[in-house]
C-alpha cells in the first residue's frame, strides 16, 4: 500500500467532483496537496476545507494553455522541493449532438482541455517523477476511452487520445520505477453536466437531470477507488458498475460490442435530448 503521507500529490480540477475528492481523502492519509482549477472560487473552497498540514500549493489557470501548465510545474518543483504523485483530472465536454451537426472548433475546444492539458501535465511534471522513487502519473480518461457514445465525439476523442498516450507511456516507462496509470470512470455525479455551456438554459437543466438519475457513482466513491487501485499497483482503474460492463462488453466484442451497447444505451432517446 502506497505510504502518502508527506508525499506531494499534485491534482488538477482540485475545485469540484472527484478532483476536489481526491483533495479530501489524500490530506487524510497525510498528503501534501498542489492544487489546480480554473475556478477561483472553486479552487478556494477545496483549499480552505484542507488541514493546514496538507496545504502546499494552489494556483488557478487554464491546463490547455502550455505555458501555464509548464510554469505551475516549476513553481510546484521550487515551492515543495518535490513531486510525488501527479493527477491530470481536469477535464470538460459540450451539449450533446452527432457527428454531422459538429464543427472543428468542438474538437479544438474540448481536446485542448481534456487532451492537451493531460499531455502538457504528464510531460511538464515527468522530469520530477522519475526522480521519486515510485513516482505516480495518474491520468483520467473515461469509458468513453473505450468505447464510441453517440452524441459525444469530441469528447470520445478526447478521452481515447489520454487513453492512447497514457497507455504508450507506460510501455516506455516499464523497468523505469514509474508507475503510469489510467483511469476510466463511468457514470459519475459531479458539476460536470451543469457546467456544460448549453445555448438554452432549460436544455443545460434537463440535462443535468437526466445526467443526475444515470450517475451511479459520487465522487466520494470514485475518488476511493482510484486510490484503492494505487495501493493495489493497478495500472488501469475502472470506476463503476457502468464502466466494469462496457470494459468487459468491449473487450468481448470488438467488433459488434455497439450491437450490445446501442441497445443498452437506449440511443434514440439520447440523440433526441431525452434519455
Amino acid at each position: 500500500m502506497p505510504d502518502f503521507q508527506q508525499k506531494v500529490v499534485v491534482i488538477t480540477g482540485a475545485g469540484s467532483g472527484i478532483g476536489q475528492e481526491l483533495a479530501w481523502q489524500l490530506s487524510a492519509r497525510g498528503a501534501i496537496l498542489a492544487l489546480n482549477d480554473w475556478k477561483a472560487e472553486a479552487l478556494d473552497q477545496t483549499w480552505e476545507t484542507l488541514p493546514p498540514a496538507s496545504r502546499g500549493y494552489r494556483e488557478v489557470f487554464d491546463v490547455g494553455d502550455r505555458a501555464a501548465v509548464e510554469a505551475f510545474a516549476e513553481k510546484v518543483r521550487n515551492t515543495l522541493g518535490r513531486v510525488d504523485v501527479v493527477i491530470n483530472n481536469a477535464g470538460m465536454s459540450l451539449p450533446p449532438k452527432a457527428i454531422i451537426h459538429t464543427v472543428v472548433e468542438d474538437y479544438e475546444k474540448v481536446l485542448r482541455v481534456n487532451l492537451w492539458g493531460v499531455i502538457y501535465g504528464s510531460l511538464a511534471f515527468l522530469p520530477a517523477l522519475r526522480e521519486r522513487p515510485g513516482g505516480t502519473l495518474v491520468n483520467i480518461s473515461s469509458v468513453f476511452g473505450l468505447m464510441g457514445y453517440p452524441g459525444s465525439a469530441p469528447y470520445n476523442v478526447s478521452k481515447f487520445g489520454v487513453r492512447g498516450f497514457t497507455e504508450t507511456l507506460r510501455v516506455e516507462m516499464l523497468g523505469t520505477g514509474l508507475n503510469v496509470v489510467c483511469v476510466h470512470p463511468g457514470g459519475i455525479k459531479t458539476n460536470i453536466a451543469n457546467n456544460i455551456e448549453f445555448a438554452d438554459d432549460r436544455e443545460r437543466q434537463r440535462f443535468a437531470r437526466n445526467f443526475e438519475n444515470q450517475a451511479k457513482t459520487t465522487s466520494a466513491q470514485a475518488a476511493a477507488t482510484i486510490l484503492r487501485g494505487l495501493d493495489k499497483g493497478h495500472s488501469r482503474i475502472t470506476i463503476g458498475s457502468d464502466a466494469t460492463f462496457i470494459d468487459r462488453v468491449t473487450r468481448l466484442l470488438p467488433a459488434r460490442y455497439e450491437t450490445v451497447l446501442t441497445r443498452w444505451l437506449n440511443r434514440e432517446k439520447f440523440l433526441a435530448g431525452k434519455a
